[in-house]
């Protein structure tokens, strides 16, 4: 089995900053129209914004409404409208990647955990106010960024809905030099078979609709324990609903979460009998560490994006991507100071500003993130040289 160690990860990502893409130069020359930098997450970017460090940003939700909330930016374009037209349209984002250790040795936890995240999202689409209450009070903003945000991002968890879209990823990864171990290769059906597990969530739906719920093949006492890493973002909405929310789900479905420390421990219970423990682990840095932390066997389960968990994936990391978890849900926002009202004009302004000598600075979360990967090809697409 490939391991990779964290220090190993980070160093990937600082290489990968500079190298990836037909149009990054490392060092700026008169030829660069927008420098792209590396914000090492989203936390900055407001203060980036404010202060002129930066011209615009692509974000992940909820990001994008806080600036705008805040009148610190506008948003110019949502990640499915990106060039090259209509190819993110419905782009996958979030997924729920499962080890394959866990999906072997915690299989009835694992498929009841991902139950209960399917149940939750078809539940939010009955009912949005759902994810704008939990993911306000889970992510600790106003509940008017939330309302803002949950109506740009599309919940979905069929994985067969994402195949095509992560094959775009994919292809893009490996134009721009990321990709270089199983899945540096053009063959889709051994692409497909190496990401993803479709099984998991047939039986998960078969069941559902069957109505035919299994009680846990073991005593409480030897309950499992499935550790499921995070991001800091109302792309996982179906996680705090389904937290927030356990009489619905118990009322409903007979399959719940009980709170023992709030966003941190709970237990997952079908019925009077217990599942699993469920340990819950924030990780502010971004998916590439939920998936280093995979790789570590830190964790049984990661709520991440496509590319972080394609990246890893490539280099060995032994997962499968087991159900979707949104699509869409990103945002170019500029300067609320720039006039520019939408993605062409915004455009423009960065082509005038290169005639007038100056480079316009975006900034992005991580290196292999889906914003990452979709702005330089949406710059590729407009003729927009950059470096890093």
């Amino acid at each position: 089995m490939i391991t990779i160690s964290l220090a190993t990860f980070l160093i990937l990502g600082v290489m990968l900053a500079g190298c990836i893409g037909g149009n990054t130069n490392t060092t700026e020359t008169s030829t660069t129209m927008v420098k792209l930098v590396n914000c090492k997450g989203q936390g900055t970017m407001p203060q980036l914004l404010s202060t002129g460090e930066l011209d615009g940003v692509i974000a992940w939700q909820p990001m994008p409404a806080v600036l705008e909330t805040k009148d610190i930016g506008k948003v110019v374009i949502y990640s499915g409208d990106l060039p090259p037209k209509g190819m993110w349209k419905n782009h996958p984002c979030c997924v729920m990647v499962v080890s394959d250790e866990a999906r072997k040795n915690k299989n009835y936890a694992v498929n009841e955990f991902v139950k209960l995240i399917v149940l939750s999202a078809r539940e939010m689409e009955k009912n949005k106010t759902l994810a704008i209450e939990a993911s306000a009070q889970w992510l600790g903003v106003d509940r008017k960024v939330e309302e803002k945000s949950i109506p740009t991002i599309k919940f979905i968890t069929d994985p067969k809905l994402i195949v095509n879209g992560t094959l775009n990823f994919v292809e893009v990864m490996r134009d721009q030099g990321a990709l270089s171990g199983r899945l540096n290769t053009t063959d889709k059906n051994k692409i497909i078979n190496t990401l993803f597990d479709f099984e998991t969530y047939e039986k998960v739906v078969k069941e559902i609709e069957d109505n035919t719920p299994v009680a846990p093949p073991y005593p409480p006492s030897e309950a499992p324990t499935l550790r499921v890493a995070h991001l800091p973002s109302d792309h996982h909405a179906a996680l705090s609903v389904a937290a927030t929310y356990p009489e619905l789900f118990k009322k409903k479905y007979n399959l719940y979460l009980k709170e023992v420390e709030p966003k941190k421990k709970y237990i997952l219970y079908r019925g009077d009998k217990k599942v699993a423990d469920v340990e819950l682990i924030l990780v502010q840095e971004g998916g590439a560490k939920i998936m280093t932390l995979m790789a570590q066997k830190q964790i049984d389960i990661g709520l991440n994006g496509v590319p972080p968990a394609v990246f890893a994936i490539d280099k060995g990391t032994q997962g499968k991507i087991v159900c979707a978890l949104n699509s869409e849900g990103s945002a170019v926002v500029v300067r609320k100071d720039i006039p520019a009202n939408n993605w062409d004009e915004f455009v423009n302004w960065i082509k005038e500003q290169h005639k007038n000598g100056k480079v316009v600075k975006i900034g992005y979360p991580l290196p292999v993130s889906i914003q990452y990967v979709m702005l330089k090809s949406a710059l590729d697409a407009e003729g927009i040289t950059y470096s890093e």
